[in-house]
């Protein structure tokens, strides 16, 4: 059976098609066992084609963008992985809005590949003097992946899902289509796409003019205050835990009313605990590291620990911001 869909797809794929690759060195983690079938998409149209051929054989579809935010599972992921290198960014439009009070103010639509470097689209979108990105400087990992989990920053805040406009997708189904921004539901770190598993080819996002020189002051801000609350130059995948709601903290009561996940890691005496080759972080405990050699297993061990020992403390089931793919 392996054989005879390995056939299938490299008479589309062509040589670009491997088997059993490591996928380790395409995750910030450092993380991860091989895949069984992988492809390397460089264009939208390449990504379509191959999402909806491996839907049309039946085989999990796996799409790695940036590789933060996810954890592989050491055995590694079945079916078809897609590295998307789809990097096309550019405006698609201009359109002047008048506001109840007889403002005019200018609609630029920017169209970006799901596989662009969020950062790189943010710097091109202050550049071109366009606010609704400007605040998601220094955010890792891609477009695809910032819709997915509508990655958000909260000095100033902001979504990555409140400038969407369109998107261009592939369905479980194979139907390549285009949808609404009220097709994703989005929601704090959450978007439809968790539930339905469509792939993202492309996005239009809706941005207004302003100044550029005010938006990279306020994206020069984000990025140091990143910097400085932040591990930098570490093998990690971001942040382990979401933080919790104004509701949650006050409903559970949490020490000085603390919607932070790491403020509770940290206060349940985990920064520096390890397991194998991976720690938490003495700067931000809710950042797990990877010394080098560290395992996807030491890292759900480190996981469970902070996540009994905050329940046991304080009364609070942490739900995971990282995502484990495949098989563990």
């Amino acid at each position: 059976m392996a054989t005879s869909k390995f056939a299938s797809l490299k008479e589309v794929l062509g040589d670009r098609l491997k088997t059993d690759e490591p996928l380790s060195r395409f995750t910030t983690f450092k993380i991860g066992g091989p895949a069984d079938f992988f492809y390397e998409a460089k264009t939208a149209d390449e990504l379509a084609r191959a999402v909806s051929l491996g839907r049309t054989l039946n085989l999990p579809v796996f799409i790695l963008g940036g590789g933060s935010n996810i954890l592989i599972g050491d055995k590694g992921i079945r079916g078809l992985v897609i590295r998307n290198l789809s990097m096309h960014i550019g405006i698609k439009g201009v359109k002047a809005v008048t506001h109840s009070g007889g403002e005019q103010r200018k609609l630029v639509f920017v169209e970006a590949d799901a596989g662009v470097p969020i950062n790189k689209l943010v710097r091109f979108t202050v550049d071109e003097g366009l606010s609704g990105l400007h605040m998601h400087l220094g955010l890792p990992g891609s477009v695809g992946g910032a819709l997915y989990m509508n990655s958000k920053w909260t000095r100033p805040e902001g979504y990555v899902g409140d400038a969407v406009y369109q998107v261009r997708l592939v369905t479980k189904e194979g139907e390549d289509r285009i949808v609404p921004q009220s097709y994703f539901h989005f929601a704090y770190d959450t978007s439809a796409l968790q539930r339905t598993k469509d792939v993202v080819i492309s996005v239009v996002f809706a941005l207004s003019a302003d100044d550029r020189d005010r938006l990279w002051k306020i994206a020069t801000e984000s990025i140091m205050y990143r910097r400085e609350t932040q591990p930098q130059g570490v093998l990690s995948a971001g942040c382990t835990f979401r933080n919790l709601s104004r509701a949650e903290a006050l409903t559970l009561g949490t020490p000085n009313l603390t919607t932070s996940a790491g403020y509770l890691v940290d206060h349940a005496g985990l920064k520096g605990a390890s397991e194998g080759d991976a720690y938490i972080s003495p700067v931000h405990a809710n950042f797990i590291i990877n010394r080098g050699k560290a395992k996807a297993e030491d890292v759900v061990k480190l996981i469970e620990l902070a996540r009994s020992q905050v329940l046991k403390q304080f009364g609070v089931r942490l739900t995971e911001e990282i995502e484990r793919v495949g098989e563990f």
